[in-house]
């Protein structure tokens, strides 16, 4: 039943990216502006809260990412993809630039 209950849970938040992608990337601006309004700041909890769960303990390591055996130093892989599509990506095409 868990493997049901994952796939589910992973189909949902991908169809939901791909949604959000879909709307930012072809909709019109008013629905564009309103998308911003109402999911960007979802987004920036949400990436919050996952951020706030890979903090680093006293000896620098995340506790969500180390195991038994291995333990895993600040920066995890979390918080180098945040940095990555935070911080360093390019920003993306604008729907203008889409259809060139």
């Amino acid at each position: 039943m868990d493997e049901v209950l994952s796939a589910l849970l992973r189909t949902a938040v991908l169809g939901r990216l791909d949604l959000l992608r879909n709307l930012a990337t072809n909709a019109d601006d008013p629905s564009r502006a309103a998308l911003a309004y109402t999911e960007i700041p979802r987004l920036a909890e949400g990436w919050r809260e996952l951020l706030s769960a890979h903090q680093p303990d006293q000896r620098g390591r995340c506790p969500e990412c180390s195991g038994w055996f291995r333990a895993r130093t600040f920066p995890c892989s979390v918080w180098t993809t945040a940095h990555t599509h935070l911080i360093a990506a390019a920003p993306l095409p604008t729907p203008a630039q889409n259809s060139r």
